[in-house]
């Protein structure tokens, strides 16, 4: 297994102004810019989220047709991101622990009592299932490109005029 950072994109590097001709890949898929269709099963929350996350990457001319199983993932994560914190919300953050006792009798027989004490404090499961999920949304948007500070090494590409004289023609 390779070490270092994970490889990016030709165009990715174009974008960014740090291509440099002798570490293109040739043999690189061509893709080509499009908006991905909508997956099935998604919730009616999740399919909005998948279409704008789509269009937001199609404004930023870097969604190709073959970007929708990222953007199907992290419109799911959005979705459990969305069920955790409805279950938070209708449970709370914290639940008072519980604290088991067992007593065994005089012929070795276990009986257990349980008891709720209110001092102990316990975080909610759902918080640290709900911080995973957004850890997960995070980085497939960095991924995408759609964090602020990764949007901020992506550098617009401007067409150049083909025919130099032309543009000389044009400054007069």
């Amino acid at each position: 297994m390779p070490g270092g950072r994970p490889r990016q994109p030709d165009e990715l590097k174009k974008l960014k102004g740090t291509l440099q001709p002798c570490r293109v890949n040739e043999d690189a898929p061509k893709t080509f810019p499009g908006m991905p269709q909508t997956p099935r099963g998604l919730s009616l929350y999740e399919k909005n989220k998948f279409k704008s996350l789509a269009e937001e990457l199609y404004q930023m001319k870097v969604i190709t047709t073959h970007d929708a199983h990222i953007l199907e993932m992290i419109a799911k994560e959005f979705g459990m991101l969305k069920v955790y914190e409805k279950q938070l919300k209708k449970d709370g953050f914290f639940y008072a622990g519980t604290k088991v006792e067992k007593e065994v009798d005089e012929q070795g027989k276990e009986t257990v009592k349980t008891t709720i004490t209110t001092s102990r404090f316990k975080a909610h499961p759902a918080i640290t299932a709900r911080n995973q999920a957004w850890t997960n949304i995070m980085k497939g948007l960095q991924e995408c490109g759609l964090t602020p500070s990764t949007r901020s090494k992506v550098k617009v590409v401007k067409e150049e005029d083909a025919n130099p004289f032309s543009q000389f023609l044009a400054n007069g």
